[in-house]
Formats: structure tokens, C-alpha cells, sequence
């Protein structure tokens, strides 16, 4: 797994623990469709940490339920998974942020070329002007 890839990895793990301490996941009862959410959100997270190609194209499918069930909860999720896993998540981003992704992909790949480390966290937090 590349660093890039962990990162996002560890995105995922977050949201997921982000989301099980939210209703309607914390209630005593919650629905077949709410359970079969979080079965589907560990197992998104085991198929990419087993490195399945196939955990793209869920990834995908699963961030944009993840933004049509529970609107009120996407903001748990890191913007960049939207920008990961792309496709119709692109759909839930202003044009500046996409911009501001391309850039740091084009930092990272500018990195890479070169044989350097990329510095994921710094380097995001410096595109997007938190630092």
C-alpha cells in the first residue's frame, strides 16, 4: 500500500468511527438498512486495506450512499475520499475544491517523478491554505 493510499485508508477508518457514534447507529434498534450500512462501510474498509481493485468502484458506490442516506452525517466524511474515489462523488464538490485536489495531485505526482517523499498531510494543508 502507498503512503497516498494509507492516508486515504486511514480517512476511511475515521468516518467509519466518526459514523457509528452517531444516530441512528447508536440507538438500540436500528434498521436492517442502517446495519446492512455499517457491514457494508467494514467491509469497503477490509477490501481496501486486502488491497482489492474492486474497492474502488465500491468506494465510489459507497461514499455517494454514504452522502444520499445520510446527508446530515457526509460532513464526517474527509473530503478526500469524494476526490479518491471520484467519479459521481465528484458531483458533491464546488469546483475550487476539485481544482485545489488536481493541484496537490499534480505536487504528489511532481514528487514522485523526482523519486521524493510526499508529504500528503503538509502538502494538503498548504494547497488548501490551513497552515
Amino acid at each position: 500500500m502507498t503512503p497516498y493510499q494509507f492516508h486515504h485508508l486511514n480517512f476511511l477508518k475515521i468516518a467509519y468511527n466518526n459514523f457509528i457514534r452517531q444516530e441512528p447507529f447508536t440507538l438500540d434498534d436500528i434498521t436492517a438498512e442502517e446495519e446492512q450500512f455499517i457491514l457494508d462501510f467494514q467491509q469497503l474498509i477490509h477490501d481496501f486495506e486486502n488491497g482489492s481493485e474492486q474497492a474502488y468502484e465500491d468506494g465510489e458506490m459507497f461514499i455517494e450512499r454514504a452522502f444520499r442516506m445520510y446527508p446530515q452525517l457526509a460532513h464526517l466524511i474527509a473530503r478526500d475520499l469524494l476526490w479518491f474515489f471520484g467519479g459521481s462523488c465528484l458531483h458533491n464538490m464546488p469546483d475550487d475544491e476539485i481544482e485545489k485536489f488536481q493541484r496537490l495531485d499534480e505536487l504528489r505526482f511532481a514528487a514522485e517523478e523526482r523519486g521524493e517523499e510526499f508529504d500528503y498531510i503538509n502538502t494538503r494543508a498548504s494547497v488548501f491554505g490551513q497552515n
